[in-house]
C-alpha cells in the first residue's frame, strides 16, 4: 500500500472528516518526489490516534471541527506523545480565536482551506521538514556543508547562551576559552545580540501551557532570520529570551543594517498578530569578533531596559546609555500626604506627573524603580494610618514591590501609582470597606454584558481605556485569577442556567454563551464541572424532583 523504505522521507498523517479534502490532499501532490510519505488518512480524531500509534508520523494535517474528537483535543493528545510532531491546521473558519488556540496547543501553521494550494502547502511542509531535520540532527545536506554543526554543538550553543544569561563564567578569559571551541559555527562576519521580554507571560504567570507559546515565538522569529540568511540561536527563560545572530554585513558607515531592524520589527508585529503578545527588544551593536560576545550581551540587556522609556518597544544600544545623567527626583512626602488627606486627586496627578517628568530626563531604570518603591511604600503607610481595611482594590499583592517588573513602560508605572493613591482617597472619603476598583468593576460589567460575544482582553481594555497588559495585571491582583479564566467561568455559569431553564441543544447553548465550537465547549464544561452537559442536567432534574 505505502512504500516505507524511503529513508529520510517525512511521514504525513491526514485527519479530516471531509472525504473530498482527504482525497484532494492525497492526489494533488506528488508526495514522494518532494520527500514526503502519506502514511494514512483519518476521518476523525480517534482514527488519527490509532494511525499515529501504528506509523509514528512526523507531520499532522488536521481539521479543527471533526466528530468524536476535534482538532484541539487531537493536537493536545498527540503533542503529549510526541513533542517534535509538526502540526498544520486546515480549517474553514476564518477566525483568529481558532488560530490562537491551535498555536497555543502546539500547531506550527494555520491555513484556511479556501486559501490552500499545492504550492503553498508544499512550501510550508518543506519548511517544517527542515525544522525536523535540524531538531533531530539528521539533515545530511547540512552535515556535508557544515560537518561541525552536529547535535552536540547545537546543544552546546544553547548551553553557551544559558551560561551567558546567568553570567556563570568565572572570568571573560574562561568564557573565551570555552567559546573558541565553537568558532566554526559562526558562518558570517558579523555578530549581534537580542535581549527580549515577552510581556503576557510575566503578567499571567508561567506554566506548562506557556511552553507551546514559547516554542511558537522561537519558530516565528526563526522564520524571519532565515529569510535573510541569518544564523541564530535562542535561549528562553520564562518571559526573557536571548538571541545570538550571525550574518553577513559588508556596508560601511551604517550603525545597524536596515535588514536587522526590519527583522526585529516584523517579529514584534507577527507575535502581536498571531500570538497576541507584546515584545520589548534590546539590540546590541554589531561586532566582527566573537571575543566581544560578553559585551554584546550586556549591551542588548541595557538596551532592553531602555524600552521602559521607549513606546516602540525596540531600542538599539548606544554608548551614551552608559553615561549617568540627571539626579534622583525630589519627593516631598509630607506634601503628598496633605493632598491625600484633602482628597485632592487632580493635584496628586500633577504631583506624580512632575516626578515622572524628571525621571524621563534621566532615562535611568534604577531611578524609576526607586521612585516606584518610595511612592508605593508611602501609599501603604498612609492607608494604614487612615485605618483602611485591606480588600481587592488595596491588598498585599497591590503593594508588592515586584509589581514594578510587571509594568513594562513609563506610562503604565505612572498610572499604577496614581491609581493606588486614587483608591486610598476614594475609600477614605466613602468610609466603607473595599470592593473592586473602578477599572475592574467596569471590566466585570462589560464581561457580563458581552460574554456571549467573541470578546478578548483587548476589547475589555479598550472599554476601560487602559492597555491590555495593565488590565491583565490589575485583574489578576484583584480577583486572583486571569481574565480568560474569569470569562470562561462566567460563561460556564451562564451555560448551567440555560441547561436547567431551557430545552436548547448543547450546540445552541454553546453559541449563546460565547463558544463557537460546541466540541470545545463540551470539553471546557466537563473540565470545570467534572460532568458532561447531559449529566449535569440530569443531576439538576434529580435534585428538583426530590424536593
Amino acid at each position: 500500500m505505502y512504500n516505507y523504505g524511503c529513508e529520510n522521507m517525512k511521514k504525513i498523517l491526514i485527519a479530516d472528516d471531509e472525504y473530498l479534502v482527504r482525497l484532494g490532499l492525497k492526489t494533488t501532490i506528488n508526495w514522494t518526489d518532494n520527500g514526503f510519505l502519506i502514511i494514512g488518512d483519518a476521518k476523525n480524531g480517534k482514527e488519527a490516534i490509532e494511525l499515529f500509534d501504528k506509523f509514528d508520523p512526523d507531520i499532522l494535517l488536521t481539521d479543527i471541527k471533526m466528530p468524536l474528537m476535534d482538532g484541539f483535543e487531537l493536537i493536545q493528545t498527540l503533542k503529549g506523545r510526541k513533542k517534535s510532531l509538526k502540526i498544520v491546521i486546515l480549517s474553514h473558519y476564518d477566525d483568529f480565536a481558532y488560530a490562537q488556540e491551535a498555536l497555543k496547543l502546539g500547531a506550527s501553521e494555520y491555513i484556511l482551506k479556501s486559501d490552500l494550494s499545492s504550492e503553498s502547502l508544499l512550501e510550508i511542509l518543506k519548511k517544517l521538514s527542515v525544522e525536523i531535520d535540524t531538531t533531530l540532527g539528521y539533515n545530511m545536506k547540512s552535515e556535508r556543508e557544515n560537518p561541525v554543526a552536529t547535535v552536540e554543538n547545537s546543544c552546546s550553543l544553547e548551553e553557551l547562551l544559558e551560561k551567558m544569561f546567568y553570567e556563570s563564567f568565572e572570568s571573560k578569559q574562561v568564557f573565551l576559552d570555552y567559546l573558541h571551541q565553537y568558532e566554526s559555527l559562526f558562518q558570517h562576519n558579523s555578530i549581534a545580540f537580542i535581549y527580549g521580554i515577552i510581556q503576557d507571560i510575566q503578567n499571567n504567570g508561567y506554566d506548562k501551557e506557556k511552553e507551546h507559546l514559547i516554542w511558537n515565538i522561537g519558530n516565528i522569529s526563526s522564520q524571519e532570520f532565515e529569510k535573510k540568511d541569518m544564523v541564530h540561536g535562542f535561549y528562553f527563560n520564562k518571559n526573557c529570551f536571548v538571541c545570538l545572530i550571525n550574518f553577513q554585513y559588508l556596508r560601511e558607515g551604517e550603525k545597524i543594517p536596515e535588514d536587522l531592524l526590519n527583522v526585529c520589527l516584523r517579529i514584534k508585529k507577527n507575535l502581536k498578530q498571531f500570538l497576541d503578545v507584546e515584545l520589548n527588544i534590546g539590540l546590541s551593536k554589531i561586532s566582527n569578533s566573537i571575543d566581544e560576545l560578553p559585551d554584546l550581551f550586556k549591551q542588548a540587556k541595557i538596551a532592553q531596559e531602555y524600552c521602559f522609556y521607549e513606546p516602540s518597544g525596540l531600542v538599539v544600544f548606544d554608548q551614551n546609555m552608559l553615561v549617568k545623567k540627571g539626579n534622583f527626583p525630589n519627593i516631598n512626602l509630607d506634601a503628598l500626604k496633605g493632598l491625600v488627606l484633602k482628597s485632592q486627586s487632580a493635584k496628586i496627578t500633577s504631583f506624580i506627573n512632575d516626578i515622572f517628568s524628571n525621571l524621563l530626563e534621566t532615562k535611568r531604570l534604577e531611578y524609576a524603580k526607586d521612585v516606584f518603591i518610595d511612592l508605593l511604600s508611602f501609599a501603604r503607610i498612609v492607608s494604614q494610618e487612615l485605618g483602611l481595611k485591606m480588600g481587592p482594590a488595596l491588598n498585599e499583592v497591590k503593594f508588592s514591590y515586584s509589581n514594578f517588573d510587571k509594568l513594562y513602560n513609563f506610562d503604565e508605572t505612572k498610572k499604577y501609582l496614581t491609581d493606588i493613591y486614587y483608591s486610598i482617597i476614594e475609600y477614605n472619603a466613602n468610609n466603607k470597606s473595599q470592593t473592586y476598583s473602578y477599572i475592574i468593576s467596569k471590566s466585570m460589567d462589560f464581561i457580563k454584558q458581552n460574554y456571549h460575544n467573541n470578546i478578548t482582553l483587548e476589547d475589555v481594555a479598550n472599554n476601560v481605556e487602559i492597555s491590555k497588559s495593565y488590565l491583565s495585571l490589575l485583574f489578576k491582583q484583584e480577583t486572583g485569577i486571569n481574565f480568560t479564566t474569569f470569562l470562561t467561568n462566567y460563561r460556564i455559569e451562564m451555560a448551567k442556567k440555560l441547561l436547567i431553564s431551557s430545552n436548547d441543544k448543547i450546540y445552541e447553548i454553546a453559541g449563546k454563551v460565547g463558544f463557537e465550537n460546541p466540541y470545545y465547549f463540551s470539553k471546557v464544561f466537563r473540565g470545570i464541572t467534572g460532568m458532561t452537559c447531559k449529566d449535569f442536567k440530569k443531576s439538576c432534574y434529580g435534585k428538583q424532583s426530590s424536593v
